[in-house]
């Protein structure tokens, strides 16, 4: 059971949303709330705030903190932890994360630029990026009433770390229907593991024994924890083919691995990762 989660606020519809998910998807862990007060934020500067920007930064970050804990009641979660940091929002997020041993963040996808307004990203890819901690990056959400993960898509690509985020989708979210996709990238198809996979002349019927192999140690994983899972394989571009997945299926949570070895080869799926959080139609959970 995931344990310490940890909610970054920014003032944002998005960030409350965020919490919002947090709170129904691990009803029973200790919730921290945590606001970064960044002092190159260009709404501190000029008239009103050049003599009292960080006393005004204060009492926002209170009356965000205090929305925080009215969303949480409304889940019958309660936010152990109020949290303000001054510095680089990611910097301080990921340091935080790193020296209390939280073990899960969940962040909205869009945060405020140093001009007040909406920018997508930054703040979320450095934090995916960093942090030694799981993520996951809510987008899609509304409010009040939010709902945990129903149906679940797991993408894997036979790395360990791939399996690791599906034990953690089985584990973490018990009561969720869960499916794996592993996608068959053409100019790549040779086998991940030829201690698992049988060698082919033919590179195509390789590449099909390689995704039954890949998909039945899925299974074999499923089964350790008593679940039953659905799988499918797709060839195409792994990006492409994850997204066109969860649209069709109409799954409302995507998991996937940091980074692995693969079919999709070494550093790739850890793009693939950095596009599912940019491009995500619905949240999607980063495992480490």
């Amino acid at each position: 059971m995931t344990e310490h989660v940890l909610t970054p606020i920014d003032g944002s519809d998005e960030a409350f949303a965020a919490l919002s998910y947090s709170c129904s998807m691990f009803p029973d862990a200790n919730h921290v709330a945590i606001h970064v007060i960044n002092p190159t934020m260009k709404r501190y500067e000029g008239h009103g705030y050049d003599a009292g920007w960080l006393t005004e930064a204060q009492r926002e970050a209170e009356e965000y903190h205090e929305t925080a804990r009215e969303i949480a009641q409304q889940y019958d979660v309660t936010v152990a932890e109020s949290v303000t940091e001054q510095g680089d929002p990611a910097r301080e997020i990921v340091n935080y994360s790193a020296e209390q041993g939280i073990e899960h963040i969940v962040m909205g996808s869009v945060g405020r630029s140093s001009l007040g307004n909406l920018v997508v990203g930054s703040v979320a890819k450095t934090v995916t990026r960093r942090t030694p901690t799981s993520v996951t990056v809510v987008r899609n959400v509304e409010t009040p009433e939010v709902d945990p993960p129903h149906d679940i898509l797991v993408a894997i690509d036979g790395s360990e770390q791939a399996y690791g985020a599906l034990e953690y989708a089985l584990s973490a979210l018990p009561s969720a229907t869960v499916s794996v996709l592993y996608v068959v990238e053409p100019s790549l198809e040779l086998p991940i593991s030829h201690a698992e996979a049988k060698a082919s002349e033919d590179t195509a019927e390789g590449a099909e024994n390689d995704a039954d192999a890949v998909l039945e140690t899925a299974q074999r994983r499923a089964d350790e924890h008593d679940r039953t899972i659905d799988t499918a394989s797709r060839r195409g571009k792994p990006s492409r083919m994850i997204l066109e997945h969860v649209a069709e299926h109409d799954f409302d949570h995507l998991v996937v691995g940091h980074s692995g070895q693969s079919g999709w080869q070494k550093i790739l799926l850890g793009s693939v990762a950095e596009t599912m959080v940019f491009r995500s139609p619905v949240p999607v959970t980063v495992v480490r």
